[in-house]
């Protein structure tokens, strides 16, 4: 079943920009089918929709979190989604 993801990362645009060229295609391998992100609320907001929570999950703990643990020196927290929901209808 199809999920939808709601992130709020504590990012600046340079950093979502630089972020965004490592793992968009590792993302999309994974079952990523939309992303779309803006600055919001003096961050960024990013709505994504996935295959399924295992890809989700799967791209969480094989790509977003040895990147963020490298890119801080295991400082930092990963980015966790605000919100994981399945998706009921997805529209054009």
């Amino acid at each position: 079943m199809a999920v939808g993801v709601i992130w709020h990362p504590d990012v600046d645009r340079q950093t979502y920009d630089a972020i965004k060229e490592q793992l968009f295609q590792p993302s999309v391998d994974k079952g990523l089918r939309f992303h779309a992100a803006g600055e919001a609320d003096g961050g960024f907001r990013i709505i994504e929709v996935w295959e399924s929570r295992e890809g989700l999950e799967r791209f969480i703990r094989e790509d977003l979190t040895p990147l963020f643990e490298r890119t801080s020196g295991g400082r930092g927290p990963t980015p966790e989604p605000e919100s994981v929901f399945e998706v009921h209808f997805q529209g054009p």
